[in-house]
């Protein structure tokens, strides 16, 4: 097999982020001619396509091209490391390090990240790329993130995870609803109730789906993306809704309870993703064990997460 180099791999992996060989020519300041002379000798070195140069359109990574280009910005993250390391004498990191967060785990996320690389790699900046579940891990399998923060049930089929936080639907009520002295909530027992949910998948589509296959038809009289508008709903005694994250009272001071599910409408946990076959960095994996100690304390009556999933 021929020999390939760095270089070659930092062009095809400018080429795989912008999608164009152009940008990735502006990017790396070289010429176009020499970001093709590269990728044409990396497909040579690998024996294998890994772009598609289609007139007008842009370049579009093969299936083996998308593979070759999480790989390769792990191993350009490696050697950039091995450079920094050597470079200042001693072990260490520094650069960029990119997360990927499903917006509405940002909150509960983000925070925690930025505390840990301040003061445990303060040399390493953080890049965070906020997003949809689906989004930010194509992203991350096209080698443009490190790693993602994402719920269970948006976990990509190509990804490892790791399981942060154990998560599962409560019955939010105001304390004045109905049912809220009850221990337990039969989900039966609240259809003839109205309901206030989520608009944001997979929330959405969740929510509903768990009230239909234990028989119930939801009446949703209200649907938001913002939480704690919902909250805000609750606590006014208008509506019930299915959360994940209890909080003691809405942004209105107004008190809430949350109450089990008797049914077991399984887990929607807290995970953080990375690349299926690609070796966890030193970084990486400092950063998934931190976040393991450090997010997944947190139980009922943790702190307010902002929105949810």
């Amino acid at each position: 097999m021929k020999e390939m180099t760095l270089r070659q791999l930092e062009y095809f992996v400018a080429v795989a982020e912008s999608q164009s060989i152009t940008q990735a020519a502006l990017k790396c300041h070289v010429s176009q001619a020499g970001i093709s002379l590269a990728l044409k000798e990396l497909e040579s070195a690998l024996g294998a396509q890994l772009i598609i140069r289609r007139k007008s359109k842009g370049v579009y990574l093969t299936p083996i091209g998308s593979m070759a280009a999480t790989r390769a910005r792990a191993l350009i993250g490696e050697a950039r490391h091995l450079i920094d390391a050597v470079d200042a004498g001693a072990e260490g990191y520094s650069g960029t390090f990119t997360v990927g967060c499903f917006s509405t785990l940002s909150t509960l996320v983000l925070p925690e990240v930025a505390e840990f690389f301040a003061s445990r790699h303060p040399n390493v900046t953080p890049d965070f790329v906020e997003g949809s579940g689906p989004e930010i891990q194509e992203k991350m399998l096209r080698g443009q993130i490190d790693v993602c923060f994402i719920y269970e049930a948006q976990r990509h089929p190509e990804v490892e995870a790791v399981m942060l936080r154990r998560r599962e639907f409560l019955v939010a009520l105001s304390p004045n609803h109905p049912l809220a002295s009850r221990g337990t909530i039969d989900l039966l027992d609240l259809a003839p109730y109205p309901a206030a949910l989520l608009n944001v998948e997979p929330a959405s589509y969740l929510n509903e789906a768990m009230l239909r296959r234990f028989g119930v038809e939801p009446n949703v009289v209200y649907r938001s993306s913002n939480v704690h508008t919902i909250r805000a709903i609750v606590g006014r005694n208008l509506a019930y809704s299915l959360l994940m994250e209890p909080v003691d009272e809405s942004s209105e001071h107004l008190p809430l309870t949350y109450l089990p599910i008797a049914q077991e409408t399984g887990t929607n946990s807290v995970l953080v993703s990375y690349p299926q076959g690609v070796k966890l960095s030193g970084l990486a994996g400092d950063l998934i064990e931190h976040c393991a100690g450090h997010l997944g304390t947190a139980g009922p009556g943790a702190p307010d997460t902002g929105r949810e999933a």
